[in-house]
């Protein structure tokens, strides 16, 4: 089963250098106690908590003891990935605290840190277990810089002013996740072949020195242990683990380290990838955020992808400059310190997918074998009682018996199972008329359904020429009046000739005589108040040929809308005829 287990975050308070001391520089908002660091402002007081806190006083062994790193190491030998790193600004103690105490050379070999104690380790852990399985270890290292990878160990590995290298590609792959391509990679006997190695990388890395730090590293590395283990009993039992030891350059203010040129391009490539690597931490470290991690937007982020949200064992070591100076960095530092320490990993032991396959066969194997011997056991039983009951029938006539006994049985149940057969084809039958029955119901019901929008529509479309009929009518009615015409002054009860045959129309039978009727009542009511107003307009600006043709265009334009208003009366009328007829149809399968 996969346990989940959270990054472990230590921090470490750096002491004051000399040249800090001569210059003045004080700690006097920073304390630390047990596991919890508290930074003081003007007013008031930040308190953090972490796995572990580390003081000024401590040292590289005490660092390396409580941070609990040779149990990290155990894990590689048992088959997980394991990552750690170190993060803070510029000047905060991380090469220290990873490689150690530099010379002029670059070179670390004062104070070991953290790299050289874990190579050593890791050594005797194969040591302790080289009786049960045989190992081999390969190691590589590599360093980012300007957003380019290089290879530290590798032919061209120093980088000039002068010399344009594209760098390493990187590509991905279901199983290891981003991987680096034509990486020089080196088996090593020994953990002194280990730490030559890393001298000679470190040798190789890019480093300058700006107000801030008289060797600051400007690229990002990355020393990579690959073990390779094969279990002595079992030859083809195979497992490949790997642990990085990361070494961030520090984040930078331009205005305060004062660099410029090369060096100001350099701090901006470094925050760049520090700030994608916070983005990650902050998207990670909040359950209820859904967005997708940007490790594409780094190529620090993608090669870390495992280390941070994967599945490996990661420990973190947060470095602090004390000095008050320093306030708003440390601050920033702390901040995401905490929100790395919500992030969770789930480890997986990493074993060789063929030998997983065949454990997962052997397993089954012995599940089937178990329960082979179980179905013989029983066998045996059964057998023994058969053997019982053949000693115990010492003639033929109980054979006989128990023979007759069972062609009846037989026979009962061969009535049972053809009765049972009809029943289920009466059922069967029952059940397809049921079917049948209700799928016609279903139609009517669409049909109905249909039927009512469509009258809905048409009672909508009647309406609405009803008005305009009205309106037509009121404009004639002005019009007749105007031309004061004595054959269009009829009394206000008579209708013209179309809307009559249109009320004609509407009395017919099997047309929806509810609604008809009170249209029929809102048509003559409507009618009759606009024959009743008296419209006295003495300014009439056309002459009566113009308006006697504005009528007749009126007219014009009326009977087609009535024709149209009939046909869909008649449309309604066939519709009502077909669904009486399906209805009775159904009414009389239903008899």
């Amino acid at each position: 089963m996969q346990t989940k287990q959270k990054i472990r975050v230590a921090v470490r308070i750096r002491p004051l250098l000399d040249h800090e001391k001569r210059q003045g520089h004080l700690n006097s908002r920073i304390d630390c106690s047990g596991q919890e660091v508290t930074i003081r402002e003007e007013r008031n007081k930040k308190s953090y908590k972490f796995d572990h806190v580390l003081p000024e006083s401590a040292s590289q062994d005490q660092v390396f003891k409580s941070c609990e790193i040779d149990q990290m190491v155990q894990s590689v030998i048992e088959g997980y990935h394991v990552t750690v790193f170190a993060y803070g600004q510029t000047g905060s103690g991380k090469t220290y605290t990873m490689e150690g105490q530099r010379d002029d050379e670059g070179i670390a070999i004062k104070h070991e840190g953290i790299i050289p104690k874990t190579i050593n380790s890791l050594f005797n852990k194969i040591k302790q277990n080289g009786l049960q399985k045989d190992f081999s270890v390969y190691c590589s290292y590599l360093q980012i810089y300007n957003e380019k990878i290089y290879d530290l160990l590798g032919e061209t590995t120093k980088i000039n002013q002068n010399t344009q290298i594209n760098g390493l590609k990187m590509r991905w792959n279901v199983r290891q996740q981003f991987v680096v391509e034509n990486l020089f990679v080196y088996q090593c006997k020994s953990a002194e072949e280990v730490i030559q190695l890393f001298k000679l990388g470190s040798r190789n890395r890019i480093t300058a020195s700006h107000k801030l730090n008289f060797q600051s590293s400007r690229s990002h590395t990355i020393f990579e242990i690959k073990i390779e283990s094969t279990d002595l009993k079992n030859p083809d039992y195979f497992i490949t683990s790997k642990l990085e030891l990361v070494d961030l350059a520090g984040s930078e203010r331009i205005s305060i380290t004062g660099t410029e040129g090369r060096q100001a391009k350099e701090s901006i490539e470094i925050n760049k990838a520090l700030m994608t690597l916070r983005q990650v931490i902050a998207i990670l470290s909040d359950t209820n955020n859904k967005t997708i991690p940007p490790y594409r937007d780094s190529k620090l982020t993608c090669l870390l992808k495992q280390s941070i949200g994967g599945n490996c064992f990661c420990l973190m070591i947060a470095c602090i400059a004390p000095l008050d100076s320093f306030y708003d960095e440390n601050v920033s530092t702390l901040q995401y310190a905490t929100k790395a320490a919500y992030i969770v990993n789930i480890p997986v032991k990493n074993d060789d997918p063929k030998m997983k396959i065949i454990n997962d066969l052997k397993q089954q194997i012995d599940n089937l074998k178990l329960e082979l011997s179980k179905a013989n056991q029983h066998i045996e039983f059964l057998s023994n009682i058969i053997q019982k009951n053949e000693n115990n029938q010492n003639n033929m006539h109980t054979r006989s018996n128990l023979d007759n006994l069972l062609q009846n049985q037989q026979r009962l149940l061969e009535v049972e199972s053809s009765e049972e057969d009809a029943k289920k084809n009466e059922n069967s039958q029952s059940n397809d008329r049921l079917i049948n029955s209700i799928n016609m119901v279903r139609e009517l019901l669409l049909s109905n359904k249909e039927m009512r929008e469509r009258e809905e529509q048409i009672n909508y479309k009647c309406e609405s020429m009803y008005r305009e009929i009205q309106f037509l009518s009121k404009e004639n009615f002005e019009l007749r009046e105007r031309l004061g015409d004595d054959q269009q002054r009829e009394s206000p009860q008579k209708r013209p000739s179309t809307i009559k045959k249109n009320t004609m129309m509407i009395e017919e039978p099997g047309f929806l005589p509810e609604q008809m009727t009170q249209f029929q009542r809102n048509f003559q009511k409507d009618f009759r108040e606009t024959q009743i107003k008296d419209y006295k307009d003495s300014q009439i600006s056309m002459t009566n040929r113009n308006v006697r043709a504005y009528s007749q265009r009126t007219q014009s334009r009326q009977l087609p809308q009535i024709i149209n208003y009939q046909q869909n009366f008649e449309e309604v009328q066939q519709d009502e005829m077909t669904n009486f007829g399906r209805r009775s149809l159904y009414q009389k399968q239903l008899k």
